[in-house]
């Protein structure tokens, strides 16, 4: 009996670990055909779905400068689809970008972009977290990871 019952917690966990959602962001950026690189797109976020469906209960960007917040922005209540080829981006507006990147470079190299998504499966129950830390690099122009966290 107890090693049946055994069997059943590790059963139940390996399934719900194989069949929850994974969710994460990343750097956004498009291929160059001719010269076969990766041009950076520092004003959106890209973000990914893997393994199964999920309700994306909410989306943060925030970018601050010296721990005070210059831009923040939310999105809520959106289901994404896993799919190997695809991505869904998150866009904070090239204007309101120029306007934080007016700056000189000793100021931008101390800009931090504060990614956060709360999400869960379709059917709801566990709600996850992934968190995205960056600061920019102005000479690559791109945002550097600095610390992820998920569960």
């Amino acid at each position: 009996l107890g090693v049946s019952l055994y069997s059943v917690f590790l059963t139940r966990r390996t399934f719900i670990v194989s069949h929850r959602p994974y969710v994460w962001a990343s750097n956004y950026g498009v291929i160059d055909p001719d010269k076969k690189t990766i041009i950076p797109i520092p004003f959106r976020v890209a973000c990914r779905v893997k393994n199964s469906p999920a309700r994306i209960i909410r989306t943060e960007v925030k970018i601050t400068l010296n721990m005070k917040p210059l831009l923040v922005l939310t999105e809520k209540n959106l289901v994404r689809f896993p799919d190997e080829t695809s991505e869904w981006n998150f866009g904070i507006g090239k204007e309101d970008f120029e306007k934080i990147m007016n700056r000189s470079n000793e100021d931008k190299s101390r800009l931090v972009r504060l990614i956060s998504l709360e999400y869960s499966s379709l059917n709801g129950g566990k709600i996850y977290h992934y968190e995205l830390q960056q600061s920019f690099n102005p000479i690559e122009n791109q945002w550097k990871d600095t610390n992820q966290k998920a569960d």
